[in-house]
């Protein structure tokens, strides 16, 4: 049996597995003898290589109950293998096949909400490489359901607080709330916020909400908003965060769930 060397790569470590073989039994193993056994490995490799990346990125995921430790990972791991195994020329599991290992673990993930996260990742996180962001949105909307977005200052938070609801002006003079989806609140932010100081952006869960909620493209641009006819009820924020912008001038996204 061999001793393990400290500090020695997976090549070398592989490398050994074939001489102990070779030499034990006399023979000589080639790649041609490892073709059905290699893309397994690589795609285990990528796999692994992928939850590790996830673990630095985002170290806050290991103070998480296990299920949705589990539950995030998984997904966010499957997202990320979706980017880099096309590069390498690796299969990729179908989304049914994916979805079907899920069922192994304890979380009830229905395909329209996976489908949902896949849309945003590639439109709003994986863009900007925003894993933290990514897994923060994800572990929200596995708590909560649909999510919708809204900044405000924090000074009209403190109202909402001490009068029971959120009744902004914009209520008064245009009979709605505006919120965003998570994909357009970035938009809304460079274009109506930049610059503005304590600001606060609030996560909302849809379920909760005692309004009503229509969505209107009011600006014709051919991309339809999320808006509340109707005060906000406080009980359906499932989320209050700092929103500023970093030196660049660039908002993020929360990056804890």
């Amino acid at each position: 049996m061999t001793k393990n060397i400290p500090n020695e790569t997976l090549l070398e470590k592989m490398a050994q597995i074939i001489a102990l073989v070779n030499t034990t039994l006399g023979i000589e193993l080639t790649d041609e003898d490892f073709t059905g056994g290699r893309e397994e490995l690589l795609q285990l490799y990528c796999h692994q290589a992928c939850q590790a990346a996830l673990a630095q990125c985002v170290p806050w995921l290991r103070e998480l109950p296990e299920g949705e430790h589990t539950a995030v990972d998984e997904i966010l791991v499957r997202l990320l293998e979706k980017e880099f195994a096309p590069l390498m020329g690796l299969y990729l599991p179908s989304d049914e096949e994916f979805l079907a290992e899920l069922a192994m673990f304890p979380m009830d993930l229905a395909r329209e909400t996976f489908e949902r996260l896949a849309t945003v990742w590639g439109s709003t996180f994986w863009p900007r490489q925003d894993l933290a962001g990514m897994a923060a949105h994800t572990l929200l909307t596995l708590r909560h359901g649909d999510l919708f977005y809204h900044i405000l200052p924090r000074a009209d938070w403190d109202t909402a607080h001490i009068a029971g609801v959120y009744r902004p002006a914009s209520l008064e003079k245009e009979g709605f709330i505006h919120f965003s989806r998570v994909e357009q609140v970035l938009r809304v932010a460079v274009n109506f916020y930049s610059g503005e100081k304590d600001l606060l952006l609030l996560t909302i869960a849809a379920e909760k909400l005692a309004g009503e909620v229509r969505y209107e493209d009011l600006l014709g641009e051919g991309q339809r908003f999320p808006h509340l006819y109707g005060v906000l009820n406080l009980d359906a924020v499932v989320a209050v965060d700092e929103f500023g912008q970093d030196e660049a001038g660039a908002f993020q996204l929360p990056q804890k769930g």
